[in-house]
C-alpha cells in the first residue's frame, strides 16, 4: 500500500509541471432566488468569449466554485493571485455524493425536453420556455412534478447549458448522459409547478475585466485519481473489510501528509504593488452572499463610498476609495470560505498607502485636513 501511495505522489509531481492558461472573462452574470424566501445572491457566473465559465454557487450559505470549459465541469478553489486549484470545497461535496452511487455506477439516464409556445423577457433579453427532465432508463414514465422549466436566450453567444449539464453529470453521477441539444443563456429556472412562485432568475449582467489562471487538465486528472482511489477502496472494503482496516489507517495518514504539503505551498513573490491595476468596483464586499458576514467588518465598510470627503484634488478620492474598500475586503479573510484574492488585495493596499503618503505635500491645506480627519475617525 505504501508503495502504491508513493507512486501516486510521484506521478502527481510529474504531472504537476504546470500548463497554466489565463482565462479573461468578458461578462459577469448574477442570479438570485426570488419568491417566498428572502432574496439573496445565490449564483455569480463569469464567462469568457470562448464560453469558459467560473461559477460561484452558494449552497445554504456554503460557497462553492466550479470551472467549466470544453473539457468538463470541475469543482475548484480560488487561491491567491487568482489561481484556481482542485482543492475547492465542492470537491468534498462531490466526494460525499459519489458514495451514494457506487451500487450501480453504470446506470443510464435519458434527457427529455419540450419546447413551449411561450416566452418572457428578463433584463431586456427575450427567452423561450422549455420543460426539461433527466430520468433513469429503468423508469417507464416521468411524473409532471419532476420537470424543470427554464427560459433560454437562444440568440446569446454564451452557452450556460454547458454549466448546467456539467453540474447535473457531477451531482447525479450520470456517466452516459445523452446530449441535450439545447444551447443558449439560461435566464430563469425553477421546478415547473413553482415557476411563478419561487425561481432562480438573472438579476444583473455586466462587463467584466476579471481573470483566473488554471491548469484544468491537471485538475481533472488529480480529481479523477482521487475518485478512482475512493472506488477502489470501497470495493476492496466490501470484499476484505477486516484486512482493509490497517491499510485504511496508513492511507489516511499519508493523505494528511499530502494535504499538509498542499497547504504549505506558496508561489514565489513578485513585486507588483506599484503597478496601477486598480479596477473601480472590483471589491468582494460588493458581492457578499451572506449578510451575516457584515458583522466581522468595521461599521464604515457599509456604503463607505457615500461618506468619502469631496476633495479639490481630482484623483485623491478615487485612491482613498480604493484604499478603504481593499481594507474592508481584508476583514473578509477571517471567514473560512472568503473569496478575496489576498495577494492582490495586499498589493492594492500597499500601493494606496504609498500614494497617500506621497500626495500629502502636494495637497492644499483644506484637502490635507479632510483626508487626515477622515482616516483618523474611521471606526
Amino acid at each position: 500500500m505504501k508503495k502504491f501511495i508513493f507512486i501516486c505522489l510521484l506521478t502527481s509531481f510529474i504531472i504537476g509541471i504546470a500548463q497554466e492558461k489565463k482565462i479573461s472573462f468578458a461578462k459577469e452574470f448574477t442570479y438570485q432566488v426570488v419568491g417566498n424566501k428572502p432574496s439573496t445572491p445565490l449564483v455569480k457566473m463569469y464567462v469568457s468569449g470562448n464560453n469558459e465559465f467560473l461559477s460561484n454557487v452558494s449552497f445554504r450559505d456554503f460557497p462553492m466554485y466550479f470551472f467549466t470549459d470544453a473539457l468538463a465541469t470541475s469543482p475548484v478553489g480560488l487561491e491567491m493571485n487568482n489561481r484556481l486549484s482542485g482543492n475547492g470545497s465542492g470537491s468534498y461535496f462531490f466526494g460525499a455524493m459519489s458514495s451514494s452511487y457506487t451500487d450501480d455506477p453504470g446506470e443510464e439516464y435519458i434527457f427529455e425536453s419540450k419546447k413551449l409556445n411561450t416566452k418572457e423577457t428578463v433584463l431586456g433579453m427575450p427567452c423561450t420556455h422549455y420543460l426539461i427532465n433527466f430520468r433513469s432508463k429503468k423508469e417507464t414514465s416521468t411524473r409532471k412534478d419532476d420537470f424543470l422549466k427554464v427560459c433560454i436566450d437562444e440568440t446569446s453567444p454564451y452557452n450556460s447549458f454547458t454549466v448546467f449539464n456539467g453540474l447535473v453529470k457531477q451531482y447525479l453521477k450520470i456517466p452516459k448522459l445523452e446530449k441535450s441539444g439545447l444551447k443558449g443563456l439560461i435566464l430563469k429556472l425553477a421546478p415547473e409547478k413553482d415557476y411563478e412562485k419561487e425561481y432562480l432568475v438573472m438579476q444583473s449582467a455586466a462587463d467584466s475585466k476579471d481573470f483566473v489562471l488554471i491548469d484544468h487538465k491537471k485538475i481533472i486528472t488529480d480529481q479523477q485519481r482521487k475518485r478512482d482511489s475512493i472506488m477502489i477502496a470501497y470495493k476492496k472494503q466490501q470484499d476484505e473489510y477486516s484486512s482493509m482496516a490497517d491499510s485504511a489507517v496508513v492511507a489516511a495518514d499519508s493523505a494528511v501528509v499530502s494535504d499538509y504539503d498542499d497547504y504549505t505551498y506558496i508561489p514565489d513573490y513578485v513585486s507588483e504593488y506599484k503597478k496601477d491595476h486598480r479596477e473601480d468596483g472590483n471589491l468582494a464586499i460588493h458581492g457578499l452572499s451572506n449578510d451575516k458576514l457584515w458583522k466581522g467588518l468595521p461599521q464604515h465598510c457599509k456604503n463607505f463610498e457615500k461618506d468619502l470627503p469631496k476633495f479639490n484634488h481630482k484623483e485623491l478620492q478615487g485612491h482613498l476609495k480604493n484604499y478603504v474598500g481593499q481594507m474592508c475586503d481584508m476583514y473578509l479573510t477571517q471567514s473560512s470560505y472568503h473569496t478575496v484574492g489576498v495577494k492582490m488585495t495586499l498589493d492594492e493596499i500597499r500601493r494606496e498607502v504609498l500614494y497617500l503618503n506621497e500626495i500629502q505635500e502636494k495637497l492644499d491645506a483644506s484637502d490635507q485636513k479632510k483626508l487626515n480627519n477622515y482616516l483618523k475617525n474611521l471606526d
